[in-house]
């Protein structure tokens, strides 16, 4: 309603420009949309079909590039769709994953071979009783391979016990980041339902698909998974993340305006935007996903 004729205007408190440029999130925005390419607007692609089985997801690969964000995707996910499912965070050094959620476990001790029982421990137990699981490994892990060198076939056991496993390798430009890949698949860690993820968030702004993880893509590494029987996948740039990082919230709740206080209008746009583009980009391995 209108204010009565010769009534005082409603007070607006100014607007305080060098707070917000003091506040990063406030303009957590690349400096463009880098330009699509062909790569770009292909169909994403499809894994087998496991929905028949619970899966034991690995989420793998160094440091800094993503696995976080895949994990509370994949977890927020499951739990809006009411899925049970166990998670673990086997991360020394940090606990990001189990940070955001209740009822993540984690070993007692970070000595390696602690870990390591711990970690098969949990699996048998997730496998003992049908359970779906997330699992992040942490960046650098040494643990998943100092297991699969002990156990050859160490995916094929939990495969014949009913149980399927998953695990998607998170991957920057940089080619160092397929060093994991390599290990594993040595040590004949090569589940049938597998991924390499690239992270655009970790490429230069301005860069299409092609020309930022050419060099990863063409790396021998990349095409023998390609080769064996893996998929590759997209995580698209989340502009708002630092926005998100900083409320310690979920991707919904920012979306939906329900952090304290809520994001402002852009951040929570850029937020659907991102977990819109996450659906179509998973869209074709739903069925790996607890």
């Amino acid at each position: 309603m209108a204010p009565e004729k010769g009534a005082p205007a409603p007070a607006i408190p100014p607007f305080d420009a060098a707070r917000l440029e003091e506040d990063h999130a406030a303009f957590d925005v690349a400096p463009f949309t880098p330009p699509r390419d062909e790569a770009a607007d292909a169909t994403p692609e499809t894994g087998i079909d496991i929905a028949d089985r619970p899966k034991i997801v690995f989420v793998a690969g160094r440091g800094k590039t993503g696995k976080t964000t895949l994990l509370r995707w994949a977890a927020e996910v499951a739990q809006g769709h009411g899925r049970p499912f166990l998670m673990a965070d086997i991360d020394p050094t940090n606990a990001s994953f189990s940070s955001y959620f209740k009822g993540v476990s984690r070993p007692s001790s970070d000595d390696p071979v602690v870990v390591g029982r711990w970690l098969q421990q949990f699996v048998e137990y997730a496998v003992g009783h049908k359970t779906s699981a997330l699992i992040d490994l942490g960046g650098g892990d040494t643990v998943l391979r100092t297991i699969a060198a002990e156990l050859p076939g160490f995916a094929e056991q939990i495969e014949a016990a009913g149980v399927a496993p998953v695990v998607f390798y998170l991957a920057g430009p940089q080619p160092e980041d397929l060093a994991p890949i390599a290990t594993l698949a040595a040590r004949r860690f090569n589940p049938a339902a597998r991924a390499i993820v690239l992270n655009e968030s970790l490429a230069e702004p301005g860069l299409t698909r092609s020309q930022a993880f050419g060099p990863v893509t063409r790396n021998r590494v990349f095409r023998d998974q390609m080769t064996a029987g893996a998929i590759c996948l997209w995580m698209p740039r989340l502009h708002a993340a630092s926005a998100v990082e900083l409320k310690r919230a979920g991707f919904a709740e920012a979306r939906d305006g329900k952090t304290t206080p809520p994001l402002g209008l852009f951040d929570r746009a850029r937020v659907k935007l991102w977990l819109d583009a996450m659906a179509r980009q998973f869209q074709g391995v739903r069925t790996w996903m607890p």
